[in-house]
């Protein structure tokens, strides 16, 4: 367990953790957690940016952008790493008012939403991919991406993040009230090995990927970790979207 409140720079800026994964902290506060990502979030964000976190876990982007000075709308279903990433939040008072949380699924249809974890909530594994084979199961309220347009009316620049272990392919080309000329840039984590590992055919994954390109056709697509195609078929990896 975690001794307490920790102050941590990571990504370049400060802030405090109060959960137990002292593990993953030091990983990230010693550069060796998504270095390309964090460099990222700190190029594009600023105290002019709303950044959407789309699948928060326990708050390292979430917090980097507040402490960058941007207003943050967080998204995560997991209750366990909920509970975690208000416990950061709550651990930074500067920066809490500019946070706001929500213990939902992002979905294209409304409701609840059934996900599972191949070891444990809070893990960082949480999917809809994994609703029928997980170890934990959970369901979470779904938020529309329409609802979270409303939420970001008053902004005029945007930066999104999505990190929501395959479900992306699903959820992209259901996107496009979050994909506007205000949203001028979005870092998407593509996970291509977790569609295989659930069942998807090779044509289905190939159907899924298509679909994911179109729906982003506004924006140049850049990898960060792979030298692959901007959207791989097999690597997982984070892709950097600029507006055209």
């Amino acid at each position: 367990m975690s001794a307490g409140i920790r102050s941590l720079a990571v990504g370049g800026a400060r802030f405090n953790t109060a959960d137990d994964k002292d593990g993953f902290w030091n990983k990230a506060a010693a550069g060796a957690w998504e270095p390309e990502t964090l460099a990222s979030v700190r190029a594009l964000v600023d105290e002019d940016t709303l950044f959407i976190d789309i699948g928060g876990w326990i708050g390292p982007i979430t917090l980097l952008a507040a402490a960058l000075g941007a207003r943050v709308l967080t998204f995560e279903p997991d209750p366990r790493a909920f509970e975690l990433i208000r416990a950061n939040v709550a651990a930074n008072p500067a920066l809490a008012p500019r946070i706001t949380l929500h213990n939902a699924a992002v979905s294209p249809t409304p409701g609840r939403v059934r996900l599972g974890s191949p070891r444990k909530p809070g893990d960082s594994m949480g999917s809809i991919l994994a609703a029928d084979s997980g170890v934990a199961l959970w369901d979470a309220a779904a938020i529309l991406p329409s609802e979270i347009a409303a939420m970001a009316a008053d902004a005029g620049r945007i930066v999104l993040k999505m990190d929501v272990e395959g479900a992306e392919y699903g959820l992209l080309p259901h996107l496009a009230p979050l994909l506007g000329p205000r949203t001028v840039a979005a870092l998407i984590a593509f996970h291509p090995r977790l569609l295989a590992k659930a069942g998807r055919t090779a044509d289905e994954m190939e159907a899924l990927t298509l679909a994911a390109e179109q729906s982003l056709g506004d924006y140049v697509l850049r990898s960060l970790d792979t030298d692959e195609a901007p959207i791989s078929r097999s690597v997982n990896s984070t892709i950097a979207l600029t507006r055209k």
